[in-house]
């Protein structure tokens, strides 16, 4: 049983998926204790989960109970990405610096990683002290690093290195703002530390700061001596676990249900609500049309028509291809040419237009100014498909991208990518390619194995699409 704080979009969703594990939701707002009936519960959070990026939430805490509401979450949601650091936020650890250059270092630390930080006057070959002040959660990231030491606990954060007294802003009753703020000087006064009041600690007494203090001065000590003695790189605290979990539009479509069983819920709304603007306003506006009794698939169908409407007008349709290492992508746009509906959904056409030199994808062939793509789009589908043309017409090759079923917005369309994909040259066999790169994702845990079966399955149907075609 872990104490879990949630905020943002998914709140309502979350909340009913974390109860249903047995979790307990503590200083949830007024409209999740409205909607689930629940008196508000003050106690600290063991874990935050809120709102990341566009199609991101992100775990934050104690890590052992950090890793339980991350594994609760992704059992239920299945299909997506997930993204967790091999080092801690505010975890302490030794290393060995490797590289100096103009005041800025890099540094060995455990696991293999390389961390690096500013204001350096090391040598290298030189042991540190460091603590993460910014974790590498993607692959492409690197940690960044501080020599100033931050313990977490349940209402304030202790910190060797600063004496900076501070307080979340989410404290914001004046009166009790400087109750705690009075309680957290006296208790560090000439001990040379900072302290750092959390959100938590709006539900805190003065006493609670005061002994929370003593109890991380006591920790900090037995880290520093630890820190101290160790000569090879080593973790030494901790900290917190910062994880986030990439949503899909499946996944998104998981928690539509799951809300669904509490209050009315648009299918897509999790999709439409992340896009924010108007769109936004328009889920609210269903919802409350279904909440008075209209039908629930017929304001999702109108919903839909809306919005291909909106789509047909577009000047450009933009293509956000999200990768598993967490990097977007914006592919050339291109103009809507047909919008076919089918019973279970649609099939938009688009012809993306070249204007610069380069390469096509994997097929290896140059690509030059004037040359097109008709790109072919079906919802529900595991793929795209890119047919590539020269300004003449000449027929270049198809490369099929295999990705999570798009979600078709406005303006744009957007899905996550699945490394994997299927090209066919003229006269060639279609055959497939990267399939190296999925198994590292697969074996680094960031794409779930539970995603292969269907990875697997669109292959095989973008195989036989393609080698059925002349």
């Amino acid at each position: 049983m872990v104490r879990v704080r949630i905020r943002g979009i998914a709140a309502t969703a979350l909340t009913k998926l974390l109860m249903d594990k047995g979790h307990v939701i503590v200083q949830a707002s007024q409209v999740i204790q409205q909607r689930f009936n629940m008196p508000l519960n003050t106690a600290p959070a063991d874990v935050t989960v809120k709102d990341g990026n566009e199609d991101e939430l992100v775990i934050i805490g104690f890590p052992q109970e950090a890793s339980v509401i991350l594994d609760d979450m992704v059992s239920v949601l299945g299909e997506v990405f997930i993204w967790k650091p091999k080092l801690n936020l505010y975890s302490v650890v030794t290393g060995r610096v490797i590289e100096t250059r103009d005041g800025f270092c890099l540094i060995e630390l455990p696991y293999g990683v390389i961390g690096e930080i500013s204001n350096c006057k090391w040598s290298p070959g030189e042991k540190v002290i460091v603590s993460i002040a910014k974790p590498a959660v993607k692959p492409y990231e690197r940690p960044r690093l501080t020599t100033i030491v931050r313990i977490v606990g349940e209402y304030v954060s202790l910190i060797y290195g600063s004496q900076r007294i501070s307080i979340s802003e989410h404290v914001r009753n004046d009166a009790k703002r400087r109750e705690l703020l009075a309680a957290a000087t006296a208790a560090i006064m000439g001990k040379g530390l900072g302290v750092h009041l959390r959100s938590s600690s709006a539900y805190a007494q003065p006493d609670d700061i005061r002994r929370e203090v003593e109890v991380l001065e006591e920790k900090l000590k037995k880290i520093i001596e630890k820190a101290m003695n160790s000569t090879e790189p080593e973790v030494i605290y901790e900290g917190e676990l910062v994880a986030v979990i990439g949503l899909t539009s499946n996944a998104k479509k998981v928690l539509d249900e799951i809300r669904n069983t509490v209050v009315p819920t648009i299918p897509m709304h999790h999709s439409f609500k992340s896009y924010g603007g108007s769109l936004s306003d328009i889920v609210d506006f269903a919802e409350t049309a279904i909440a008075k009794g209209c039908d629930r698939k017929i304001m999702a169908d109108a919903l839909m028509d809306y919005i291909l409407n909106k789509l047909r007008n577009s000047k450009l349709i933009r293509l956000i291809h999200i990768k598993p290492g967490g990097e977007v992508l914006r592919l050339t746009p291109g103009k809507i040419e047909t919008i076919l509906r089918k019973q279970d959904g649609y099939i938009i056409r688009l012809r993306r237009v070249f204007r610069g030199h380069g390469v096509l994808d994997a097929l290896n062939i140059e690509k030059k100014p004037g040359d097109y793509s008709e790109t072919i789009i079906e919802t529900g589908k595991w793929y795209i498909i890119h047919n590539y043309y020269r300004s003449t017409g000449e027929y270049l090759g198809t490369y099929v991208n295999i990705n999570t079923p798009p979600e078709i917005y406005q303006d744009r369309i957007k899905y996550h990518d699945l490394v994997i994909d299927v090209i066919r040259k003229p006269g060639e066999t279609p055959r497939i390619v990267d399939r190296e790169e999925l198994d590292k994702y697969v074996e680094q845990g960031i794409v779930p194995k539970k995603l292969v079966d269907k990875i697997e399955k669109a292959i095989n149907e973008a195989l036989n699409k393609l080698k059925s075609q002349p």
